[in-house]
């Protein structure tokens, strides 16, 4: 019987981590989208707050593309797929500079989604493959 060595370290479960906050976030973002296709009078109360002028078709279909988008990143991540480490890790840029953006209104809340970003970055670029090595992909 062979015994294979994984090379995996402890930074994959930050990997794995990114996996599943990827589908929680596309999760929440179809959920949302769904809502403003389906009954777009619930979100039509937040109207006036967006900072373009669309409809709400048009945000709906929004959310439901960016949120299977990271459901499928997310999946993909968890797999150690070459492709979902630079989905996630486009994501996770896009979340830091949205976070860096409202700093000064979320001071605490942006401080700790930077940091988590950062990690997953950091994660997915230099430790993405120890995943799929674990999965011996």
């Amino acid at each position: 019987m062979h015994v294979q060595h994984s090379r995996a370290t402890g930074w994959t479960a930050w990997v794995l981590f990114g996996g599943v906050m990827l589908v929680l976030l596309g999760t929440v973002h179809l959920y949302a989208g769904s809502i403003g296709l389906i009954r777009p009078e619930i979100l039509a109360g937040t109207r006036s707050d967006l900072l373009l002028p669309i409809s709400m078709t048009a945000l709906g279909w929004t959310h439901v593309v960016f949120g299977t988008i990271a459901i499928v990143t997310g999946v993909g991540l968890i797999r150690g797929l070459l492709w979902a480490r630079f989905t996630a890790i486009l994501f996770a840029g896009v979340s830091m500079l949205v976070n860096f953006t409202f700093a000064a209104a979320h001071p605490l809340w942006s401080a700790v989604a930077l940091g988590l970003a950062a990690v997953v970055v950091w994660a997915a670029a230099y430790h993405g493959e120890e995943v799929a090595d674990a999965y011996g992909t």
